[in-house]
Parts: structure tokens; sequence; C-alpha cells
């Protein structure tokens, strides 16, 4: 028996049928014309869970902060033309954090390419810089051979995505027509049953290269006959297990732990003295970075956040050693003299099972004194964080972290808050902490939030600025749409807050306020509420601690706005860098 089918949605259909078969679960769709057989497709699958989102910039992010949370792909549909260029921003953040994302870029044939046809681009590989491969599925064409070679295609591009940790663009030229109901060729229900058969048969061959590893053999040389080690924790997120490891390798050679606010290891800090956290702040001083002088340092992850650890790097003459699993060069100072390729906690392992355990007596020594000068500096911190009055953004981040339950996530805006959670953070329980810190832009914040949020079932927060708030707007529409309650707290420093710590702040023929700060004077109770969210304008500790606890149960999102003076609070900061490093550096006679 024969049936009336449209090519293109039996083509859209097939790969659904595949997607599903590789376990994808989650799919964000913007809707278009030119995309209409994937999008019809897709919202007919009971296995994969599809996000609609208008804007094509904020589905992006969307779907990078569901990478974040569920540690799986997510396949993005677009139409064709600048729809497909919207997705830019998120492709390249997915780049640089290794997220895999499934970009199906629907497109307009070639024959029609350069004719001056509408919403036509050359959209061929339009991300080549940012992605780990490209996919062009051709015309729908209803024969075996093309639907067999259909197939490998999408098996290589799901493989790519999940073995090469990166974005994957697979664009799909359609022409016309593109509804169902709209026949363009008729063919036997066998044979749709038999290749839907086919497409859900197929295995998934991920490719993993197996790099021979000799550099191990001389790390454990390295490390064996070593006075002094330092460990960094870079800007990456470090499991439970690896965790262990990582603490098992710092015993064995008494080595500090200078663990990045964002390495989700400092919840920690009680139990392990070996974690350092106030090193971004005594780092500042150029005394007390000359006075700590390892003989070897050992980086893993991505680079670190902190300028003054990064300075330190730069200055030491340690050997530097970077543990990545990518086989990055994770270092901007250009200073370190080996990559060794592997994963932490299979690195860690192999180190931990062959170093001797006896202790070396300036190991030891090292090691406290790195301690010594940690404890000062959280000493002076607490009092520090204990004397300023709301709404230092400090002593606020500490706030809501102590007021977050186990496995509860955060999301840290760039910018400043970046820099005062990693200065400022201290936390006793393990929370899930996230951030863009890819390519480090404000762009789709609250969208990577939103998406982080609709797969949890804990609480989500997240900490953001006016500006970076600004340039997601567009994204509360998905925490209306999807229901997702979302806490976000907004530090309202009336546009660009960051700049007062830069030295252009103090340049005297500079219009600083109209070319850098940039004040936008918004009324964001009016946006919020226009999105259905809950809004409120907090100006005290106790009115903060209220509208948070009541924003932990609504189930709809919240918008906690606090008013920050940006020159007050950068002078509270710089207060505390004085006083600080003028301690620190009293206290430790070495320096």
């Amino acid at each position: 028996m024969t049936k009336l089918i449209n090519h293109n949605v039996l083509w859209a259909e097939l790969l659904v049928t595949a997607l599903e078969t590789y376990g994808i679960k989650y799919a964000c769709i913007s809707p278009g014309s030119r995309n209409t057989p994937l999008v019809v497709a897709f919202q007919k699958s009971k296995k994969i869970k599809s996000f609609v989102h208008i804007d094509e910039r904020s589905s992006g992010f969307f779907a990078l902060g569901l990478v974040y949370q569920t540690k799986s792909p997510v396949v993005l549909i677009t139409t064709s033309g600048t729809a497909v260029t919207e997705l830019y921003p998120a492709v390249v953040e997915a780049y640089y954090k290794h997220a895999p994302l499934l970009l199906l870029t629907a497109d307009r044939p070639q024959s029609i390419h350069n004719t001056g046809a509408n919403q036509t681009i050359n959209q061929v590989n339009i991300f080549k810089n940012h992605v780990r491969g490209y996919y062009e599925a051709g015309m729908p064409k209803i024969n075996k051979p093309s639907l067999y070679g259909f197939s490998k295609k999408i098996a290589s591009a799901v493989a790519d995505s999940i073995s090469k940790k990166g974005p994957i663009q697979f664009n799909f030229p359609f022409a016309e027509p593109f509804e169902p109901s709209t026949g363009t060729e008729e063919i036997t229900s066998s044979f749709i049953e038999s290749m839907h058969k086919d497409f859900s048969k197929n295995v998934l061959h991920i490719y993993y290269k197996n790099k021979k590893n000799n550099d191990i053999q001389y790390l454990v040389d390295l490390l064996q006959n070593s006075s002094s080690v330092m460990i960094i924790l870079g800007n990456s997120k470090f499991k439970e297990n690896i965790v262990n490891e990582l603490l098992k390798l710092s015993k064995i050679l008494n080595a500090p732990i200078f663990a990045d606010g964002f390495s989700n290891m400092r919840y920690l800090k009680k139990e392990n003295k070996n974690i350092i956290t106030n090193f971004s702040a005594f780092l500042k001083s150029d005394k007390i970075r000359k006075s700590i002088n390892p003989r070897v340092i050992l980086q893993f992850g991505d680079t670190p956040i902190s300028k003054s650890l990064l300075q330190f790097f730069k200055e030491s003459e340690a050997n530097k050693i970077l543990i990545h699993k990518f086989d990055e060069p994770k270092d901007p100072s250009r200073t370190a003299g080996k990559i060794v390729t592997g994963k932490t906690e299979w690195v860690c392992r192999v180190l931990n099972g062959a170093l001797s355990v006896k202790p070396k007596e300036e190991q030891i020594e090292f090691l406290n004194s790195v301690i010594k000068i940690d404890e000062t500096a959280g000493d002076i911190k607490e009092l520090f964080l204990e004397s300023t009055s709301f709404p230092f953004e400090g002593k606020v981040i500490n706030n809501i972290l102590s007021e977050l339950p186990n496995e509860s996530n955060i999301m840290i805006s760039n910018s400043l808050p970046a820099r005062d959670f990693d200065f400022f953070a201290e936390y006793s329980n393990p929370i899930k902490v996230f951030n863009n810190r890819g390519a480090s832009g404000i762009d789709g914040i609250i969208s990577t939030a939103a998406g982080i949020a609709a797969q949890s079932e804990f609480p989500s927060v997240l900490v953001i600025g006016d500006l970076a708030f600004y340039h997601d707007i567009s994204g509360l529409l998905a925490l209306k749409k999807h229901e997702i309650p979302l806490i976000i707290v907004m530090f309202n420093n009336d546009g660009g807050g960051i700049f007062e710590t830069l030295p252009i702040a103090k340049e005297e023929d500079v219009q600083f306020e109209e070319y850098f700060k940039t004040p936008l004077n918004i009324d964001y109770k009016s946006i919020v509420k226009g999105f259905s969210g809950n809004y409120k304008l907090v100006g005290t500790a106790t009115a903060f601690a209220k509208e948070f606890k009541a924003a932990k149960k609504r189930k709809v999102f919240s918008v906690l706005e606090i008013k920050i003076d940006s020159k007050t609070s950068q002078n509270e900061r710089e207060k505390f860098f004085t006083v600080l490093t003028a301690q620190v550096e009293a206290e430790n006679g070495n320096s």
C-alpha cells in the first residue's frame, strides 16, 4: 500500500528516530518557515523534550545551560538566514567550554544561493572557527542509498559532539513545500516502516584518541625529587571522585591546593587546610608573591579566574606543568614548560600509586607557610565582611550561599560578580557553581541559568549585574513560558561598574561615565512584571533575607534588585586589599 508523503518531513522524522536511539533527550527550537520539517518532526517525539524559544540567541544559551546540568548533548534548531547567526555567541561559549551542542540549521537549496533569494545567506560551515565538526545533510532523497548515507552522517555528527566535546553544525537545505499534508511523492508504508527500523538500529561509534602518554614517568620523577609543590585548580568542575584523588595527591606531596572559586572544591576548606581560598587577595602583594617560591607548579583544568594568581604564575620561576584532558595550553603567560594530556582523575590516580608517601621536611615547611598566609588573609576577610554593611556584593553573595541547601545551583555572571565570588565566597555545603567563562561574555547569562534550572529539582540562583541583565532580557520569556522558578539577584550599579576597578576610571581627560560606565537608568520592575515575574527592590539585609526565603518557595521566577553605588563599593574593595596586604606582610617575616 502506498501513501503520499512529504519527503522533507520524512527526512526529518528519520533524523529524530536516529537521535532518539542515540539518547538525545533535549532540543531547543526557534520557530521559522524553512525549518518547518524539523520542527514538525521534533514536536511529535515522545522521547525528546523540546523547549521553544522565539529568540535564537536565548535558545542557544538555554541549551548551554541544559548541557551544564544534564551532561548530555542538546539539539538546537533554527530557520535559515540571520537566525543561524544569532546562535554564534552561544556556539563560541560552547566551543571553549567543550559543551556538546548539535546545531541543526535549516537552509535554502544551493541552487538559489547568490541569486537575491529572500532570507538566504552563505551558512555553509558558518561557525567554522568555533565548531568541532560540520556536516551537510544534502537535499532529501527518499531512496535507500541516500537514506543510508544520511543515517551515517547523523551517527558521525552525534559521535563528534560527544567525543570532541563541542558544538557540531548539521546544515539542512530544504525546498518547498514543507508541510506534512503537502505530499511530494508516493512510497509504500512498508518502506517507511523499514527505514525507521534501520535508523533505530544504528550503533553509535564514539572514538576517543588514546594518545600514548610518555610524560607520566617524567612527572613522577619530577615530583618525587621536588622540595616544594603547588597545585592550582583552574576554572573547571572537579567532581567528587576527582576531588578525592586530588586531596590524596596534595597529602602525599604536602602541596597546597590553590582552588579557583569555580572549581567546586572550596566547600571542603574546613576539613582540609591544604585547600587555599584567599589567594586572589593576598597575591595582590608583590612581597607575598615573591615569598611563595615553589619548585613545581601543577595546574589542573582551565585558566584560573584570579588575575593575581595569573600574575604569580607568570612571575614564578617554578617548573610549571599543565594537566588538561584536551591537551590545551591554558596558560596566558606562555611560561609553562609542558602539557600533560589526560583526565585529572586518571593522572592523579597514577601519581598517587607511584609516588612515595614519605614526607619531606621542605615540603611540609612550604605547605605550612602558605597555610599560615591563607589563614591570616581569611581572618581579615571575615572581620572585613562583618564590618561591611548591606549591600556590599561580597557580603550579599555569602548571604545567598548560607541560604542554599545541598545540591543547589548557583550561576555567577561574568564581570564583577565572578570576581567578587572568587574573592569573597565562603560556603561549607556541596552546591553546584556554574558560569560562562569560556569566552567570559555577558550575553545570554539569564538564558543559561534558565537552562540549568529547567532540569533541576533543587533551588537555582543567578547572581548578575544590571548590564548583563539588560543584555539578556529576552531570556526572561523562557522563565515565564516554561515556569522555571529561578531566583535572580541583580546588583544594579547602573552600568559597567567593573570599569571602576580599571585604571581608566582614574584618567582625568576621559569622559568615563558616558563612554565606559554608560548608566542605563532602566525601570526593571516594569520589565519583570511584563514577563509575569515576581519583583522586589531590596534595601536592607533583613529585607533581603526575608525576600530570598520567600523566593525559594515560589513557583515563578523572582528578581531581587539591589541598588549599588559602584564608587562606594570599589572603595570598600580597595580598603580591604590595603588592610589585608599590610597585615599579611606584617605577620609573615620572610616577606
